[in-house]
């Protein structure tokens, strides 16, 4: 779906692409509200999912689950898609208050506790395991006169037959749609949760085959 998205709409020259801007390059016209309006005339709304975890559930209690989803799920009759998507995980923060902590302790033992944990982060981190997983639903309909009213209340609906089920669900809003295109298109800066969402114009530049 994102790929449907993210497309080129026609070939163009090395010279007309250098110029390109990155709204130009994908098929993003707008995002107003908790809909993201593509040029090809569709509408995109996206359901975040919160996780739950399975391990903590018995046999039966996932069972059970199950049921409750598909029992509420089987009244769904148009289509939608399942999203997954990882999230590189802001790290910083736990590093510092444990930087601060090994400087003000005199604990031997407390010192090299924390340095163990501050080396086995690190090590996660590089080896890109810092990460958590992201779901969402995503529904879309043709523009029309009555298409995004129409649409949010399809989301609507979703979001209450998920929660029926016992699965925390969400539409999300401009801020959060924008952060989902930027951790698709560029993952590194994914965990900037509170990150300035304004519009901007970014150039895409290909000499020396970098990207600005």
């Amino acid at each position: 779906m994102f790929m449907n998205i993210f497309k080129k709409k026609k070939k163009v020259s090395e010279l007309d692409f250098r110029g390109q801007t990155a709204q130009e390059f994908i098929n993003v016209k707008d995002i107003k509200g908790k809909i993201l309006f593509s040029k090809d005339n569709q509408l995109f709304v996206y359901i975040k999912l919160h996780p739950i975890s399975l391990e903590l559930l018995s046999r039966k209690e996932k069972e059970q689950h199950t049921r409750q989803l598909t029992n509420e799920l089987s009244t769904e009759r148009k289509a939608f898609k399942f999203f997954a998507i990882s999230r590189p995980i802001d790290i910083s923060l736990l590093i510092n208050d444990l930087q601060e902590t090994y400087a003000n302790t005199t604990d031997l033992i407390q010192k090299n506790l924390v340095k163990e944990s501050v080396k086995t982060i690190h090590e996660y981190a590089t080896t890109g395991e810092v990460v958590e997983r992201q779901f969402y639903v995503i529904i879309w309909q043709k523009d029309s006169e009555d298409a995004q009213r129409e649409i949010l209340k399809r989301a609507t609906e979703l979001v209450q037959k998920f929660e029926a089920a016992n699965v925390q669900a969400e539409i999300a809003d401009q801020s959060m749609i924008i952060q989902l295109c930027n951790l698709f298109a560029n993952p590194s800066f994914g965990y900037l949760e509170d990150s300035d969402i304004s519009p901007s114009v970014p150039i895409i530049n290909m000499k020396g085959g970098e990207t600005s």
